[in-house]
């Protein structure tokens, strides 16, 4: 056996390890790719207004589970309580899609594309309507 033969080898050897590894890595994104699909149907946000009047469950993906109005509520005008729950809404929209960014961070690290695009998502698509925009607080 030559040395050349030898080097050959060791060559195709350790692209086998190369390959065997980037199949490893594949199965385990696919993984926590599935763990990430399955968490969008539990993951919630909740946001209530700083005074409590307005409180909304929202899912990723923006659909609202609930909305509960305390009876500090009829103190508001009408428009001021639209206003009031639209904002709130949105803080819970955001808050769901920032859960699912959280989670994405988790399973697949914290400066991971997924996680970057995911962050990106919730503040792009579901912009919060924030303290500033308000009165809002997050719970």
């Amino acid at each position: 056996m030559t040395d050349s033969d030898f080097d050959a080898e060791d060559g195709i050897a350790a692209a086998q390890r190369q390959l065997q590894e980037a199949a490893q890595q594949a199965q385990q994104n696919r993984d926590r790719a599935q763990q990430l699909s399955a968490d969008v149907e539990r993951l919630t946000g909740t946001a209530r207004s700083r005074r409590g009047e307005v409180t909304v469950r929202a899912r990723v993906g923006g659909r609202i589970d609930d909305i509960t109005f305390a009876e500090s509520a009829d103190d508001l005008t009408l428009q001021a309580l639209a206003r009031l729950t639209v904002q709130t809404i949105a803080n819970a929209q955001h808050d769901a899609m920032s859960s699912l960014a959280e989670r994405g961070a988790e399973l697949f690290g914290a400066e991971s594309d997924i996680a970057a695009s995911l962050r990106s998502d919730a503040d792009r698509g579901f912009p919060a309507g924030g303290p500033q925009a308000g009165g809002l607080s997050w719970t």
